[in-house]
């Protein structure tokens, strides 16, 4: 009976296994295969600042003048940044080289920061 507990127990563990790098392949490829994700990295500024207002990694908005760091994730052209206080839910988009974040309540357009 303890065999089978343990064998049970084995085939359990190598299944979890498998099944969570099978959902990290797939995250990964999802990341790469997004045209946007590659097109959103940089530093932006909105147009009239002489700043920068943020800076896109992989994986996280920068906030300068806060210096601050959220996550995010981008699902197609759906991009949801998680604030500490709340989630921002929106549409990327670009027309020529600005990166345009809409959503129900506003459109914002920024504009890629040159040094």
């Amino acid at each position: 009976m303890i065999k089978h507990l343990l064998i049970l127990i084995g085939i359990f563990i190598s299944f979890n296994c498998n099944s969570q790098n099978i959902v990290s392949k797939t995250k990964q490829k999802s990341i790469i295969t997004n045209p946007l994700r590659k097109k959103i990295i940089g530093i932006w500024k909105q147009k009239g600042s002489i700043n920068a207002d943020f800076k896109i990694d992989n994986k996280t908005f920068y906030y300068v003048d806060d210096f601050a760091y959220y996550k995010y994730s981008l699902n197609g052209d759906l991009i949801k940044i998680y604030y500490s206080d709340y989630i921002y839910e929106g549409k990327v988009s670009f027309k020529n080289d600005t990166l345009i974040l809409s959503n129900d309540e506003r459109e914002i357009r920024y504009y890629r920061f040159k040094e």
